[in-house]
Protein backbone atom coordinates (compact mmCIF):
# COMPACT_ATOMS: atom_id res chain seq x y z
CA UNK A 1 0.00 0.00 0.00
CA UNK A 2 1.38 3.41 -0.94
CA UNK A 3 0.81 6.46 1.19
CA UNK A 4 0.50 9.46 -1.08
CA UNK A 5 2.62 12.48 -0.12
CA UNK A 6 0.65 15.69 -0.33
CA UNK A 7 0.31 18.99 1.51
CA UNK A 8 -2.14 17.50 4.03
CA UNK A 9 -0.03 14.41 4.73
CA UNK A 10 2.89 14.11 7.18
CA UNK A 11 4.67 11.91 4.62
CA UNK A 12 7.48 13.10 2.35
CA UNK A 13 9.69 11.29 -0.15
CA UNK A 14 12.90 9.56 1.01
CA UNK A 15 16.06 11.14 -0.43
CA UNK A 16 17.63 7.65 -0.75
CA UNK A 17 14.93 5.47 -2.36
CA UNK A 18 11.96 7.77 -3.01
CA UNK A 19 9.72 5.89 -0.56
CA UNK A 20 7.27 7.52 1.83
CA UNK A 21 8.71 9.10 4.99
CA UNK A 22 6.96 9.12 8.38
CA UNK A 23 7.58 12.21 10.56
CA UNK A 24 8.31 11.72 14.27
CA UNK A 25 11.11 12.23 16.78
CA UNK A 26 14.08 10.34 18.20
CA UNK A 27 14.42 9.73 21.92
CA UNK A 28 17.81 8.66 23.27
CA UNK A 29 18.79 8.96 26.90
CA UNK A 30 22.56 8.87 27.29
CA UNK A 31 24.64 7.63 24.34
CA UNK A 32 23.70 9.82 21.36
CA UNK A 33 26.36 12.54 21.21
CA UNK A 34 27.23 15.19 18.64
CA UNK A 35 30.90 16.05 18.10
CA UNK A 36 31.77 19.20 16.19
CA UNK A 37 35.04 18.67 14.26
CA UNK A 38 36.62 21.76 15.76
CA UNK A 39 35.33 21.46 19.34
CA UNK A 40 37.35 20.13 22.26
CA UNK A 41 34.30 19.36 24.38
CA UNK A 42 31.22 17.39 23.43
CA UNK A 43 27.58 18.00 24.11
CA UNK A 44 24.45 15.91 23.78
CA UNK A 45 22.64 16.43 20.52
CA UNK A 46 19.45 14.79 21.74
CA UNK A 47 18.54 17.95 23.58
CA UNK A 48 18.54 19.82 20.28
CA UNK A 49 16.42 17.46 18.20
CA UNK A 50 13.27 19.01 16.77
CA UNK A 51 12.03 16.20 14.50
CA UNK A 52 13.01 13.10 12.58
CA UNK A 53 11.71 11.24 9.54
CA UNK A 54 11.96 7.51 8.84
CA UNK A 55 11.51 5.91 5.42
CA UNK A 56 8.76 3.30 5.36
CA UNK A 57 10.50 1.48 2.48
CA UNK A 58 14.26 1.37 3.19
CA UNK A 59 14.47 2.48 6.85
CA UNK A 60 16.62 5.57 6.20
CA UNK A 61 16.36 8.06 9.10
CA UNK A 62 16.74 11.80 8.63
CA UNK A 63 17.13 13.96 11.77
CA UNK A 64 16.68 17.68 12.29
CA UNK A 65 17.87 19.92 15.11
CA UNK A 66 17.29 23.52 16.12
CA UNK A 67 20.18 25.36 14.39
CA UNK A 68 19.98 28.34 16.78
CA UNK A 69 20.27 26.04 19.81
CA UNK A 70 23.26 24.31 18.20
CA UNK A 71 24.98 27.66 17.51
CA UNK A 72 24.42 28.68 21.14
CA UNK A 73 25.89 25.40 22.42
CA UNK A 74 28.95 25.89 20.20
CA UNK A 75 29.39 29.54 21.30
CA UNK A 76 29.06 28.54 24.97
CA UNK A 77 31.50 25.68 24.44
CA UNK A 78 34.10 27.95 22.80
CA UNK A 79 33.75 30.51 25.63
CA UNK A 80 34.37 27.80 28.24
CA UNK A 81 37.55 26.70 26.44
CA UNK A 82 39.09 30.20 26.30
Amino acid sequence: MSIEANQNSPFHHCPKCGGDMDVGRIVQSDSFLYYSDWQKKRFKLGLLMTKAQACLTCGFIEMYLDPEALKKKIRDNVTELD
